[in-house]
């Protein structure tokens, strides 16, 4: 079901939320670019190449990273972008440097961001009808966590769980049934599911047990 926005999702007989975070709480694209533009321009200027150079990098580095990790966390992994860049401009692994550029990037990103409109005020619902929130989200736990913390959202959260935490990414139905089980074992009693992200492949969980309800941003795509 689509939706412009999560305070337009109707909440009624919902007995657990799983949500995304990724463009879901927050504008994804616009931070990494501001990021990797950043990223790129540092990098251009203390390694001698040009800008354009330094995005061809990164793009391939990424490209090799997708391939080695696929259907991983760790094909998220700016930490093997960098030190892919790092390794093909030097023809060694600085790991001083690779530490300073990812360090970089994050910090960048973080700063970037905020929560869109009406994320704050639906997970305020969530918690005033006691229904729990599950993160379920694709990256690396150590990064998700960080933005949960600049996004001052983590008291609305009863549990989180990643595709690093999983071994998979979404759409596999471990992903999701981790989530669930969590809030099982917190002997909570689940009958209605909805499932809350911007893309409509991985957002996407079918069960024959649940009653799930998929819910697809649109309003910020």
């Amino acid at each position: 079901m689509d939706v412009k926005t999560l305070t337009d999702i109707d909440l009624t007989h919902t007995d657990l939320v799983l949500l995304d975070l990724d463009n879901t709480l927050y504008h994804y694209h616009s931070c990494h670019s501001v990021a990797l533009n950043m990223l790129c321009r540092q990098f251009a200027d203390e390694q001698g190449v040009g800008y354009e150079q330094a995005i061809d990098l990164y793009n391939a580095s990424r490209r090799t990273v997708h391939h080695t990790n696929l259907g991983t966390a760790a094909s998220h992994s700016r930490f093997f972008y960098v030190q892919y860049m790092v390794e093909s401009v030097l023809g060694r692994t600085d790991t001083e440097l690779i530490l300073k550029y990812y360090n970089s990037y994050w910090s960048t990103f973080i700063a970037e961001m905020e929560l869109l409109d009406g994320a704050l005020l639906f997970l305020q619902g969530c918690r005033e009808k006691n229904i729990p929130v599950v993160l379920v989200t694709d990256m690396t736990a150590e990064v998700q966590f960080l933005k949960i913390r600049h996004l001052g959202i983590g008291e609305y959260l009863t549990y989180m769980v990643t595709s690093e935490e999983a071994g998979v990414e979404k759409p596999h139905p471990f992903i999701f049934e981790l989530a669930i089980s969590k809030v099982l074992k917190a002997n909570m009693q689940i009958v209605n599911i909805a499932v809350i992200g911007d893309d409509t492949k991985k957002d996407n969980h079918i069960s024959s047990v649940y009653n799930i309800t998929n819910y697809h941003l649109t309003g910020h795509a």
